[in-house]
């Protein structure tokens, strides 16, 4: 993605967002919340949520924030430095994996649920990991909890093999349910009617789609959680069945 001179941040405005020892910043300011690493971070998740990383500019910020953009560079050096602290946010709000081999699959379950949570708190995300190069921001503290599921596999039994696609799997599993059903029902396009989908075009003549047709004529409307359960439920299968 191209970067604008406001992105790239002015040639003498040295950042200086961390407060002198001692020194706290007061919650507001003229009415309006004081500007820090982390609120600029937030409004930029704001904007990855609802626009997607090809919206996500310093000036776009700014405005989020009712602020110049060069306001933003005494807190952030630039959109490299931005792209930084909101992995930073972003990763400080990840739940931490509470994994007991002794009741495992609901433990499993609790897990996939609240992750499902965050990647919903934080959509975008995905996105912006696809279109930016995150691989600079990584860190022991970023992976810590893929570690600790990778170790849960292992202690279940599973060969390093096995640990990593279990690992890899409920990854794909729980983030591309979040990204794609939950995003969709989340945020749905202008007009739709989710109660009355069926997953059959509703202009299709009858036969056209006779499989379709028939789970669509003897099922009713699934909510999101209710199916979830059910991928959680063949994940659970796919586990078990490597052990």
């Amino acid at each position: 993605m191209a970067t604008t001179a406001d992105d790239a941040g002015p040639a003498a405005a040295p950042p200086d967002g961390h407060a002198a020892a001692g020194r706290r910043r007061p919650e507001f300011r003229k009415g309006r919340p004081t500007l820090t690493r982390e609120r600029i971070a937030r409004a930029a998740l704001e904007i990855l949520g609802e626009a997607g990383p090809a919206e996500l500019t310093m000036r776009a910020v700014g405005a989020r924030l009712e602020v110049s953009p060069r306001a933003l560079y005494n807190y952030v050096t630039d959109r490299h430095d931005l792209l930084g602290e909101i992995v930073a946010v972003c990763q400080s709000d990840r739940p931490q994996p509470r994994l007991d081999t002794g009741r495992w699959q609901e433990s499993l379950r609790t897990y996939c649920r609240d992750l499902r949570a965050w990647y919903r708190v934080h959509p975008g995300m995905l996105a912006l990991a696809r279109a930016e190069d995150l691989t600079p921001f990584a860190s022991a503290d970023l992976m810590r909890p893929d570690d600790i599921l990778v170790g849960f596999f292992l202690d279940l039994g599973l060969s390093p093999q096995n640990a990593y696609r279990a690992w890899s799997i409920t990854v794909l599993q729980v983030s591309g349910f979040a990204e794609i059903w939950d995003a969709w029902h989340d945020r749905p396009p202008p007009g739709s009617d989710l109660p009355g989908w069926t997953g059959v075009p509703p202009n299709s003549a009858t036969g056209e789609l006779p499989h379709l047709q028939r789970v669509a004529a003897q099922s009713a409307y699934e909510p999101p959680d209710v199916l979830f359960e059910s991928v959680l439920t063949m994940l659970i299968a796919g586990v078990e069945a490597m052990m």
